[in-house]
């Protein structure tokens, strides 16, 4: 197909320029670094419950990182996918070959993807290699989810700065809304929904456990806290305590969140469901802008 030879070449552009490979080192160093402190400092050399605490203490300690790190790594890689090929022309001739504007803008996705998610793979790998001698089963599971989760993570944001690539006119204007959208979703959004919910439960009367039910559903729609209470889920016991820890701070829930969530967690804020936005932040994204690139005036 030629959306494949697309991926292809932009994945081989990308090994010759050593992405991959400084990609790579890097995404070992901050995996693998962290959880070589286990023989360093002689933590964690028992067995059973002592073992699977140390895998879940790496998850619940490396999400906040790689949280940040990932998305704007995926953002690098990404944000320039189409415009600077715009910017230098070679775009119309990519165009006189076999390709339509879908499969420059698919192509550049699964290339781009793939740029992303190999070393994350390769960092995970060796981490693994480090902790598997003092993990049982359930941890090392949780381990592997979690490497998924993450590189879900960084494929989101690859998906959402070639989208935004798609439909700029430069590679100013995709930096800056590729830039504009991880702000607003790092710094921004929890403050906003929090005072959108606390809005609603003050001026439109909602209850206590509505109010904060309206903020958990605003809070999962931000990408980046999706994936942090799915990795929250692989280590508290029940997925409402996951849920619980997006308000507060570190392994501290606000108590009056507690209280008023309760026990019971709703359908629609499970985990399968909240894995199911993210994924919606990678296929819109890319919809839209290839729909804007289809109509654009090259």
């Amino acid at each position: 197909m030629s959306l494949e030879a697309v991926a292809r070449k932009d994945f081989r552009d990308a090994v010759r320029s050593r992405w991959v490979l400084v990609l790579s080192a890097l995404f070992v160093v901050l995996f693998a670094g962290p959880a070589l402190f286990r023989f360093t400092l002689g933590i964690g050399l028992g067995e059973g419950a002592e073992a699977t605490g140390i895998a879940l203490l790496f998850i619940q300690l490396m999400k906040e990182g790689t949280a940040v790190l990932v998305p704007i790594i995926a953002i690098v890689v990404g944000y320039a996918s189409i415009t600077r090929e715009r910017e230098s022309g070679t775009l119309k001739l990519l165009l006189s070959l076999p390709h339509s504007r879908a499969d420059v803008v698919v192509g550049k996705v699964l290339g781009r993807s793939a740029v992303i998610a190999l070393p994350i793979a390769v960092g995970f790998l060796a981490a693994g290699l480090v902790l598997i001698p003092a993990s049982s089963g359930f941890a090392l599971a949780s381990f592997l989810a979690f490497g998924f989760l993450t590189m879900l993570l960084g494929v989101v944001f690859v998906g959402l700065a070639v989208g935004i690539s798609a439909a700029a006119r430069s590679d100013r204007e995709a930096m800056v809304g590729s830039v504009g959208a991880f702000v607003l979703f790092q710094v921004f959004w929890g403050t906003a929904t929090s005072r959108i919910a606390g809005g609603l439960q003050e001026y439109a009367g909602l209850t206590a456990q509505n109010r904060y039910l309206v903020e958990l559903g605003a809070k999962l729609l931000n990408p980046i806290a999706a994936y942090k209470t799915l990795a929250d889920s692989l280590v508290f016991e029940s997925q409402m305590q996951a849920r619980q820890q997006l308000f507060g701070f570190f392994l501290f829930p606000d108590p009056a969140a507690q209280e008023a969530l309760g026990q019971e967690l709703p359908v629609v804020f499970t985990d399968p469901f909240v894995a199911a936005l993210m994924v919606l932040w990678f296929v819109v994204p890319v919809y839209v802008g290839m729909v804007l690139f289809e109509r654009a005036d090259l």
